[in-house]
């Protein structure tokens, strides 16, 4: 099964950027396949394809890497894109956790890697992915759109709880089920 470790955002933040970013991406960008607000999530690790086999041993890394966390709070802000104008493939919001995100996802891979279960990436960037290219748009809409919202503020949010999410791969677009929630409660002792 295909899986990753995923943060879900809050309707009234989705709502923001519909009305907002994914409006324009919509009017101006024939290109863009937007991702469904139901599946606006932030990618906190992602595992691939792992038997079914593995999700007791991830449910215990989720459970042990948050215990010295307390909620998250974090702006989501900005726009860009990944990788770059020539070969844009992602429109993406930030967000902004101050580098507690970060932190959270580095104790995250070095547990998943010493339990066998994933090998460690390092290039984590906190973001919400709203749209995918197949083909290039324009780039003069492009760095309109990315102008207008480089510093715009669609919310803040507390992450209170972190999920591990199967993902299944269908012709009309990824459906996203949760298999475990993992609550930060307490922070350090």
């Amino acid at each position: 099964m295909r899986l990753f470790i995923g943060i879900r955002i809050p309707d009234e933040i989705k709502k923001e950027i519909e009305k907002s970013v994914i409006s324009d991406l919509r009017k101006k960008i024939k290109e863009a396949r937007i991702v469904p607000s139901e599946n606006l999530h932030l990618t906190l690790k992602f595992i691939g394809e792992t038997s079914e086999n593995n999700i007791p041993a991830i449910e215990k890394v989720l459970t042990s890497s948050i215990e010295n966390f307390l909620p998250v709070k974090t702006t989501v802000r900005g726009a860009g894109i990944f990788p770059d104008e020539k070969n844009v493939r992602v429109f993406w919001i930030g967000m902004d956790s101050q580098g507690t995100l970060k932190k959270l996802n580095n104790i995250i891979e070095t547990k998943l890697e010493k339990a066998g279960i994933s090998s460690k990436e390092g290039r984590f960037k906190e973001h919400i992915t709203i749209a995918r290219f197949k083909s290039t748009p324009a780039v003069s809409y492009l760095r309109e759109i990315l102008e207008r919202y480089k510093d715009g503020v669609f919310g803040v949010m507390d992450i209170t709880e972190i999920e591990l999410i199967k993902s299944e791969l269908k012709s009309s677009g990824p459906v996203y089920t949760t298999l475990f929630k993992s609550q930060i409660k307490k922070g350090p002792s």
